[in-house]
């Protein structure tokens, strides 16, 4: 099973030839379109144009949006509702799970506020954790840091944080993923990777049992 990030909060997940793609993004925002092909599935965490943009998708795809829970092909798609923020005004966004070959993967979007209890039952027991971390629209680093050390995830790799390429006219209050990498050090493995790819089954074969892993992926802008 490998992991891709472009950049931003776009993934793909492929095995067996089978690809996922999470959050596509419009280049507006700053990175070239994603390179991908052969997508068989996208999943959009909410209609937000750095995370909707399945037009720059290839090809006949199937789209998913929302929570309801169903199969793809060699997997299962559900979810939970969250927030973009803590305000009673605040957009929901989907909190994806893909269940997917006995592993556990899940993408939290756009992810504004905490879990409740029912929630974290829910997102128990992951191999992965896909988590936004640069704040103003998001969790902040430090808060990220704090539900990561509550749900405790086998791995977990950052998105949606400020580089040098990410605009500043759509994102003027967004932070680095430093704030977050630093928190996660009191109680997890922190790697910068400098690909921008992983093959997680590699991945969780070397990690130390019961300890978190932070992979700090690098973006694939070319």
């Amino acid at each position: 099973m490998r992991l891709d990030y472009f950049a931003h909060s776009c993934f793909s997940v492929k095995s067996d030839g089978f690809c996922v793609l999470f959050d596509p993004y419009d280049p507006s925002i700053g990175y070239p379109s994603p390179k991908v092909f052969d997508v068989d599935l996208v999943v959009v965490s909410h209609d937000h144009f750095d995370h909707n943009a399945v037009e720059q998708v290839p090809g006949r795809v199937t789209v998913v949006r929302g929570i309801a829970k169903r199969p793809y092909g060699p997997l299962v798609v559900s979810g939970q509702i969250g927030w973009h923020g803590e305000g009673e005004d605040s957009d929901p966004v989907s909190l994806t799970l893909v269940e997917w070959a006995d592993r556990r993967l899940a993408h939290f979007g756009d992810i504004g506020r905490g879990l409740d209890g029912d929630q974290m039952e829910f997102f128990s027991d992951l191999d992965l954790l896909l988590m936004p971390c640069g704040g103003d629209y998001t969790l902040g680093g430090t808060e990220a840091s704090a539900l990561v050390e509550k749900l405790r995830p086998k791995v977990v790799v950052p998105m949606h944080y400020r580089t040098p390429f990410l605009s500043r006219t759509h994102f003027p209050g967004l932070e680095t993923e430093a704030s977050f990498l630093e928190a996660c050090s009191r109680f997890a493995t922190v790697e910068t990777v400098r690909q921008g790819f992983v093959n997680l089954e590699e991945v969780w074969e070397k990690r130390t049992e019961g300890k978190v892993s932070v992979l700090h992926l690098q973006h694939q802008l070319a």
